[in-house]
């Protein structure tokens, strides 16, 4: 991942929408949100891009709150919080490309297994943590389940995607045709 760090001015070029609606994301996913002269990354970035092709296909900012909720819930619960001190651990290292199914949709993080097919492997801890009172799944936390509930929502999201892609492809076709001159 490059090192580079991005301005909001140069976030919402790549983006390619305005700061307002940069910030309607942001504020809808309660992202952190840098201040000067703190700068976003790349993986900042990329996250902002895929919510916005999310939006492109018609996918309501809820469901993308609710599958990144449950991305988050799903590495705390492996602890890979408590690898950075970063306010945006979760974004840092998002590809904008990832086709591999062992990765998280919007964050990236490869868990090591097939989201949609694979055992989850609950024997990941990816970081050591502060000591709670209580252990995860005598709160009632357990990998599976939540892994279970992004599964869900995954292909709520993905079903969304599929009956818009053709929309889409057929808007951009008309489009080429009556505003290409």
């Amino acid at each position: 991942m490059s090192r580079r760090k991005f301005s909001l001015q140069d976030l919402c070029r790549e983006v390619g929408k305005n700061h307002v609606y940069v910030g309607q994301i942001q504020g809808g996913l309660d992202l952190y949100k840098p201040e000067e002269p703190e700068m976003y990354s790349r993986g900042y970035i990329n996250f902002i891009k895929k919510c916005t092709a999310l939006r492109t296909f018609g996918v309501q900012v809820g469901d993308i709150q609710d599958l990144f909720r449950k991305e988050i819930k799903v590495l705390r619960l492996l602890n890979l919080h408590t690898l950075s001190n970063s306010p945006t651990w979760y974004l840092d290292s998002c590809p904008f490309d990832n086709r591999d199914p062992n990765r998280l949709l919007l964050t990236g993080y490869d868990l090591g297994f097939d989201l949609l097919r694979g055992p989850v492997q609950a024997g990941l801890d990816f970081g050591a943590k502060e000591e709670e009172l209580f252990a995860s799944h005598q709160m009632g936390e357990s990998l599976d389940h939540v892994v279970d509930l992004y599964r869900k929502q995954l292909m709520k999201v993905r079903r969304r995607v599929e009956e818009e892609r053709p929309i889409i492809r057929m808007a951009i076709n008309w489009s080429s045709k009556a505003f290409d001159f």
